[in-house]
């Protein structure tokens, strides 16, 4: 690479973490999945590993997950502190995707622009802007990305050691490491329909990265398929809860989180590779995104995951499609239109890119300062060893900042009842009778319920008909965020 383009390719990823990092630190706090990671990364750094034994989700619990996630932040919560790594950490890790995308397009196109013009769309991907998320996908996608390029340049024995140590990390990182295995399953089968010959390396390779992956995530989610069954593929998720999870497809939703033109200049390089150019490199690519709709239509991938990575191969492909433009036009008298054109396609990217990113981040759902105050105040207001019944989006704020038992939280699979669960959780909030809630506060051994602005808006009152002082003992009160002592029960009513 030369020092022009490299400082072009610096430049890019620079302005694109920039931007990224105007969001995160505009919008105060992260979203509220973020907090189970957070604490994790916690324990890790003060344990030395995860809390796989959960003394605060559904009240204290069993609960298995890949552990590299929280490894890798707790090296760099020895130097920032955890908060300010949430933001900082995630975001460079995505916006490391426009390096990446840089070097995976220049595998599949000889036009030095094009990989450029990937970068830049990879850098401002809508679906990405999730800037205040810290999830394990923030890692898990740059580290799938660097396993393909690896295996596109297996023919360096190098590369070869380098996709062996990339695979065992996504392996250990997230279970969306299947998306490289039936990736390279359709590959196989695309090559063996083209008559492409497959060198020894690459069959040795994925065959052991079929192994591979079935013994790491037999190791770890054993004891979870034989407790779930069928619903472990599903994370336990609740039936009333699977729309939002993984919502029935939507062309409109599609187009704006992914960008019409690189949709639609993907699909046309997909048809290309596939019934004209014979680009057996686009066939990797091409074979991904396949794996990744298939597991999307059978909803054992998550939606917003799915368009992630279909979005960044999508970025990819964009390369061959300016590649072919390109020649097309030198071809004909129009040639000298050549550098406008270029001009003129990175404006209309950056029209149909900025706005919808920007939109996505900042509709990021985050709880509000006022929130946090509340749920930071258990610490001082309420008993240690108590269960604190909130929204279920709230589960893991009253174990991270209230360091208290919560009653639900979204790790469904750590619990056998989280179906019955939810539905007594909205019955509490939305019951009149104060018998009937009382009874599942005796049920589930419930000593505090926190009402939160939010709560009160979803929900539509100032608080439950239910309440009253006789059974509820206001203990917080914030910005019509309130905090209950549950001093009722069904056989006494007036037990503080």
């Amino acid at each position: 690479m030369e020092k022009k383009e490299l400082r072009l390719l610096i430049a890019i990823f620079l302005v694109t973490l920039t931007i990224r990092l105007i969001f995160a630190f505009l919008i105060p706090n992260l979203t509220y999945d973020s907090y189970f990671h957070l604490r994790q990364v916690e324990n890790v750094l003060h344990n030395g590993i995860p809390a796989y034994t959960d003394p605060y989700s559904y009240g204290g619990t069993e609960t298995r997950f890949l552990p590299l996630f929280y490894y890798f932040n707790a090296l760099f919560a020895l130097i920032l502190p955890l908060e300010l790594l949430a933001k900082i950490i995630p975001n460079i890790l995505l916006a490391s995707l426009t390096i990446i995308t840089y070097l995976i397009s220049t595998k599949i196109t000889e036009n030095k622009t094009g990989p450029f013009i990937s970068a830049t769309i990879a850098g401002l991907l809508p679906i990405l802007y999730s800037t205040n998320s810290f999830t394990i996908e923030t890692l898990a996608l740059p580290l799938i990305f660097l396993t393909i390029y690896s295996f596109l340049n297996i023919k360096n024995q190098k590369y070869i050691y380098l996709y062996i140590f990339l695979f065992l990390a996504s392996c250990l990182t997230s279970t969306a490491t299947i998306l490289i295995i039936i990736g390279l399953g359709i590959y196989l089968l695309l090559s063996i329909i083209e008559g492409k010959k497959l060198e020894n390396t690459e069959k040795e390779l994925i065959l052991f990265s079929l192994f591979f992956f079935i013994w790491t995530q037999f190791i770890f989610f054993k004891q979870n398929f034989l407790d779930r069954g069928l619903n472990f593929i599903w994370q336990n998720i609740p039936s009333s809860l699977i729309q939002s999870y993984f919502p029935i497809f939507s062309l409109s939703q599609t187009i704006i989180l992914l960008s019409i033109i690189p949709l639609l200049a993907g699909i046309y390089t997909i048809y290309l590779s596939l019934f004209q150019l014979k680009n057996s490199r686009s066939f990797l690519l091409i074979s991904f995104v396949i794996s990744t709709s298939i597991l999307a239509w059978f909803n054992l991938i998550q939606f917003n995951l799915a368009l992630s990575f279909i979005g960044i191969i999508l970025a990819i492909l964009f390369s061959t499609f300016y590649e072919e433009i390109i020649n097309y036009l030198r071809k004909t008298k129009l040639s000298h239109f050549e550098n406008k054109f270029t001009i003129i396609l990175i404006l209309l990217l950056l029209l149909t890119l900025i706005y919808p990113a920007t939109t996505q981040a900042l509709q990021q759902e985050t709880p509000p300062n006022e929130a946090i105050y509340a749920f930071k105040s258990m610490t001082e207001n309420t008993l240690v060893d108590t269960i604190i019944l909130s929204q279920l989006k709230e589960g893991n704020l009253i174990s991270f900042y209230g360091q208290r038992k919560n009653f639900m939280d979204d790790h469904f699979i750590s619990t056998k009842d989280a179906e019955t669960r939810l539905k007594d959780l909205k019955t509490i909030y939305t019951t009149t009778f104060q018998t009937e809630a009382l009874r599942l506060f005796d049920k589930y051994n419930i000593q505090y319920l926190i009402i939160t602005k939010n709560a009160k808006q979803v929900y539509n009152y100032t608080n439950p008909p239910y309440i009253n002082p006789d059974c509820f003992y206001l203990i917080y009160k914030y910005h019509q965020n309130d905090i209950y002592k549950i001093k009722c029960t069904l056989k006494n009513r007036n037990i503080k």
